[in-house]
């Protein structure tokens, strides 16, 4: 009977060893769910769990032991920086995340960087395109872009295709600043002539009197950059509707015509050209796998957009580094794990810039047009691996 017993509770617990439960990674994810930027939180999700959906939740550490990377999401409900602040204080004490990720607009980043630091968590940022932000903090890891990294491609192109006169009209906020300096910067580095510039407010919608003095300047383009949705919307109807588009004057922009907001435009946004680090036409692998699992999982009016794409960058990149050192390493050895890691993201080639912890990705330049009946971004040229020129135009300060 003994021995029965031996071989009965031997038998069980190797059972049990087969099933035994992974070590579990907890990583908060924090994002607007819900008010005026509830679109950056469903679209993270969405891309969370479409990437674990395809690679698994669980990865296999080089100690041979499972670790579940478990997502725990919080809503900052456009309630702003304090709002990030309070949640990723509750994520670290209570419920103990390894790591910090999501974080749609620059001011909940910031937020968070003091946090990181005193608490030693890695931040890996979605959005927040503060060109100044990974420096704040150095557990902080960007996968998304910044500004002059997506808007300073596109003024040497436009200089190198017989655009020598720009008009720019910006939105009066630091990103608006932050496009207007490096667009101007580098097309009158090209040879480029800068004939006017105007900044709107950023809710603008009457753009009427802005698009007159454009067209008494006779530029050969007007360069935008507005808020997508309304501003936007706006600002290329008052472009039709004020003769520009007819006279031969070309529409320059970015994140506008950004696949989430082509069905808000008519057909009159065809042939506008912009410069950005994702275009949802390429048929690169991984991109085609994303937009495949994406659609099947949330159905075919499901839109992956960057907020998507960073989010399945960003997954990958954690339980890479799970996978490569355990559930409990120090977080800056997770972060000197990022530092230089070089991957084929659904966007093209990427690289974390081994110095800066920022993105380094290639620019598309892309002309709107109209395919099987739907407004399409469709790739143009293309240039290799951008750093952040602000950084580049602003070097670290010697301690």
């Amino acid at each position: 009977m003994g021995r029965l017993f031996a071989i009965i509770t031997s038998a069980t617990v190797l059972l049990w060893a087969d099933r035994a439960p992974a070590d579990v990674a907890k990583v908060g994810l924090l994002a607007d769910f819900t008010g005026a930027f509830a679109t950056w939180g469903p679209q993270f999700r969405e891309g969370v769990e479409a990437y674990q959906a395809l690679h698994g939740k669980t990865v296999k550490g080089l100690d041979d032991k499972l670790h579940e990377i478990q997502f725990i999401y919080r809503d900052t409900a456009s309630q702003g920086p304090d709002k990030a602040r309070q949640l990723a204080q509750e994520l670290v004490l209570h419920d103990h995340v390894r790591f910090l990720c999501g974080l749609d607009l620059s001011p909940h980043a910031m937020a968070l960087a003091d946090i990181s630091k005193e608490a030693k968590v890695p931040v890996v940022i979605m959005n927040a395109a503060t060109s100044s932000i990974t420096r704040m903090s150095p557990y902080f890891v960007r996968v998304s872009q910044t500004v002059p990294q997506d808007v300073a491609p596109l003024g040497p192109w436009a200089a190198a295709h017989d655009i020598k006169r720009v008009y720019t009209i910006v939105s009066d906020y630091a990103p608006g600043y932050d496009a207007e300096a490096y667009f101007i910067k580098t097309f009158k580095a090209a040879g480029g002539t800068i004939v006017g510039s105007a900044r709107t407010p950023q809710q603008e919608t009457n753009f009427s009197a802005y698009m007159e003095r454009v067209r008494e300047a006779k530029p050969d383009a007007l360069y935008m950059f507005q808020p997508a949705g309304s501003p936007s919307v706006a600002f290329v109807k008052a472009y039709v509707e004020r003769g520009l588009k007819a006279a031969g004057i070309k529409l320059l922009g970015g994140g506008e015509t950004q696949e989430l907001f082509l069905p808000n435009f008519t057909d009159d946004i065809v042939g506008t050209v912009t410069s950005f680090h994702y275009t949802e036409t390429n048929t690169r692998p991984a991109n085609l796998e994303l937009r495949a699992q994406v659609k099947k999982m949330f159905g075919d009016k499901a839109v992956p957009d960057i907020a998507t794409l960073a989010a399945w960058d960003g997954t990958r990149l954690i339980q890479e580094a799970v996978a490569a050192l355990g559930g409990d390493a120090e977080g800056l050895q997770y972060v000197d794990f990022m530092k230089g890691k070089k991957f084929d993201s659904p966007r093209g080639p990427v690289e974390i810039d081994p110095v800066e912890r920022d993105i380094i990705q290639n620019v598309y330049i892309r002309r709107v047009e109209e395919r099987d009946g739907r407004l399409v971004n469709i790739d143009i040229d293309e240039v290799k691996m951008v750093k952040d020129p602000w950084k580049i135009d602003h070097p670290p300060q010697a301690n």
